[in-house]
Parts: C-alpha cells; structure tokens; sequence
C-alpha cells in the first residue's frame, strides 16, 4: 500500500468498511503520499484516518480531498468545512428518484 500511494496523484476509496478496512489509510500512508496528492472517499467512513487527513491537507501534503461520508454521521463542527481545499457532499447517492425507482421495482420483483 505504501508503494501504491507514493506512486498515485489520486487517491479513491472504494471498499466496504470492514475490520480489515477500518483505519486503512493512516498517517503512515500520508507521509508516502506525493505532495500534492487528492484523496476522495466515497466509500464509508472510518475508512481513511480523519485526523491523519486533516493534518495532511493542513500541512499541504494533500492538496484537496473531496468527502461524501464520515465516521461519525452526521459530522458536527466538522473541521474540514472550514478548509477551502475541501468538498464535502452528503451521502445520499440511493437517495436519487432513479435509485428509489430501482430499489422500488427491485423489491416488487421479489414478491
């Protein structure tokens, strides 16, 4: 891993949160990233290391991270909405009609 983040301009998670996955981007993982790096999760919170995060785009390692989900939901007085070189979304992606659409007719399928 630490190869692979040393290596990538961007950083995306796409994994399930899991005993394995809890923590598995730390502040060990930050300090082999390229200055510069953008990291995105989309996946699930508690993931990526908050605090690592945050230290790291504080200090310029990482130059911008874009965050739909959190280890704690919601956020309160979450400290990356002050920072300018972050983009936080909600996560409601099977909130869309679409999506409800599909889950409805999904669900009438099985019945």
């Amino acid at each position: 891993m630490a190869q692979l983040v040393a290596q990538a301009d961007v950083i995306t998670v796409h994994v399930p949160l899991t005993a394995e996955t809890r923590g598995m981007i730390g502040p060990e993982h930050f300090a082999h990233m390229r200055d510069g790096a953008v990291v995105l999760n989309t996946a699930r919170g508690g993931i990526i290391d908050e605090d690592a995060l945050l230290a790291a785009l504080r200090e310029g390692k990482v130059a911008a991270a874009g965050i739909d989900t959190w280890a704690e939901e919601p956020p309160r007085d979450n400290p990356f909405a002050k920072l300018p070189n972050v983009v936080m979304t909600p996560h409601i992606g099977a909130s869309t009609i679409e999506a409800q659409q599909r889950i409805a007719e999904s669900i009438a399928e099985q019945t």
